[in-house]
Parts: structure tokens; C-alpha cells; sequence
């Protein structure tokens, strides 16, 4: 069944709480570091930052059902949610839009101008750093955080709420040097076109997550694919608007489809009670 309501505010308030206390703690203090004699902690602290979510996720499941907690695990680790249209879906949300973007760059003659070193080393470290951030943000984001706001709220504000989250927990990094975010600069047009994205993406990542039988494993593999089609496609600021109206299409395409429910099933036996342990 959905999640207790009677809980859901409290639980909601530990998570965010958790996530932003530990990652903003480690982030501000790595963009501090990188100031001072201490600058090699910045790397330590950026890696630290980045479990908030997963922790977050962690501290308000300890504090749940055991029935939750079992079927949490199965969501986090079990392919056999996915539906075949939905492993489609992970795919075409991954790497569509950045091409997409890419291709229609070079047919009008203003191609990115970046490059990337395709070697094998390169290329592991893309992916490996996609996956780590995919495992340890989306078990917060689209794990405890979705089944709590969805609880209360209608599916489409639950989703534009968790994108809300999802940009102000990034703002340290557009302080930090070193970081993808920081080399987009801050208020320029590739800062709000990231924003903007994330606000997108978590409306689809919301639908796919819901389509396919609350599977957080959903949520990690869009969440890597999306950063790997994003490094290994050269993009620019004209790239990430075209990605963004993307998005935006395809966000306005899955609302409607859905009526703004975003595939939330409404059968009270989808998922096990989140009620606190007694």
C-alpha cells in the first residue's frame, strides 16, 4: 500500500534534513579547503558530499517496516520490475536528447566544440563515476523522497518538488572549483540549463519509476546514462537548450499521456506500508 500519510511529513523532514546537513556540511567545507593549505581535502570532501542522499535514504529506512525495507531493497536491486517498453524508456531518456542535441548542432553548422579522449581509461571513469552517482543519489531521490511526497501530494508536483530538492542540493558544487558544475559558471545560460534540466528529468525519471513497479534500479540507470551520453557527447550552451526543449517535449508528452499522474499506480497492494517500527 502507499506510504503511512500520518508519517510523511516528519519522514520527509528527516531525509531532507540528513541529505542536506551531511552533503552541504562536506562541500562548503571542500570549497573553503580548496582555498587554504588544506586543499587537498576538497576531493575527499566532494566524494564524502556526494553519499548525502544515499545516507539520508539509510537514516528514515531505519526508522520503517520491515516490509518496507524488504520490498525498498527489491526496488533498489531487482531487474525484473522493468518492463521491457520501460528498459526502452531508460535507453531513449539516456542518450536521445544529448544526440538529439549534438546532431541538430552540427546540421546548422555550430558543432561543440569540446572533445573527448575516447581512451579505455577515460571512458571506464565515465562510466564508473555515472554509476557511483546514479547508486548513491536516486535510492534518496527516487527511493525514500518519491514514496514519501507521493504519499500527500499529486504525482506531478511530488516530482517537480523532488527536482526542486535535486537543484538546490547541487548549489555548493557551482562554488567549487574543479567541478562540472563550477566549469558551468554561475547564473550563466548553462546554469539555468542545467537547473532546468534537472526539473525536467525528474518528472520522467518520476514516470519511469512509477511505470515500472516503483524500481529504484530504474532511476540509477537513467540517472548514469544521462551523465555518460552527457560527457561523452560534446556539448555546449546552445546543445544544453536544445537538450532542455527536449526534455521539456517529452515532459509535456508523458503529462498528458498520463494526465499528470505519471503512471502512479493507485491499487493500495503496490507497495508494502511505510509505517514506523514499533
Amino acid at each position: 500500500m502507499p506510504p503511512n500519510q500520518t508519517d510523511a511529513p516528519p519522514a520527509l523532514l528527516r531525509y531532507i534534513l540528513a541529505t542536506f546537513g551531511w552533503t552541504w556540511t562536506a562541500w562548503w567545507a571542500a570549497v573553503w579547503a580548496e582555498r587554504t593549505p588544506a586543499d587537498f581535502l576538497q576531493p575527499i570532501l566532494f566524494a564524502l558530499g556526494g553519499l548525502g542522499p544515499a545516507l539520508g535514504a539509510v537514516y528514515v529506512l531505519r526508522g520503517m517496516s520491515g516490509a518496507y525495507r524488504r520490498d525498498f531493497l527489491n526496488r533498489l536491486w531487482s531487474p525484473k520490475r522493468i518492463a521491457p517498453f520501460w528498459w526502452l524508456m531508460i535507453a531513449a531518456i539516456s542518450i536521445a536528447p544529448a544526440l538529439i542535441a549534438y546532431l541538430a548542432a552540427v546540421a546548422i553548422g555550430r558543432p561543440p566544440t569540446g572533445e573527448i579522449a575516447l581512451s579505455l581509461s577515460s571512458l571506464a571513469f565515465v562510466i564508473g563515476f555515472a554509476v557511483a552517482a546514479g547508486a548513491v543519489e536516486e535510492p534518496g531521490w527516487r527511493g525514500v523522497a518519491q514514496d514519501i511526497t507521493q504519499a500527500r501530494a499529486h504525482p506531478l508536483i511530488a516530482a517537480m518538488f523532488i527536482g526542486l530538492l535535486w537543484v538546490l542540493w547541487h548549489v555548493p558544487l557551482f562554488f567549487m572549483e574543479g567541478s562540472y558544475q563550477h566549469d558551468l559558471g554561475l547564473l550563466t545560460p548553462r546554469f539555468w540549463h542545467f537547473n532546468a534540466a534537472l526539473m525536467l528529468l525528474s518528472i520522467l525519471y518520476v514516470w519511469v519509476c512509477n511505470g515500472a513497479n516503483g524500481s529504484i534500479l530504474a532511476a540509477i540507470l537513467l540517472h548514469a546514462g544521462t551523465n555518460i551520453a552527457g560527457s561523452l557527447i560534446p556539448q555546449d550552451a546552445l546543445t544544453d537548450l536544445t537538450r532542455s526543449v527536449v526534455y521539456l517535449i517529452a515532459c509535456l508528452a508523458v503529462i498528458g499521456w498520463t494526465r499528470g499522474r505519471l503512471q502512479l499506480q493507485t491499487k493500495t497492494t503496490q507497495r508494502p506500508s511505510f509505517q514506523k517500527r514499533t
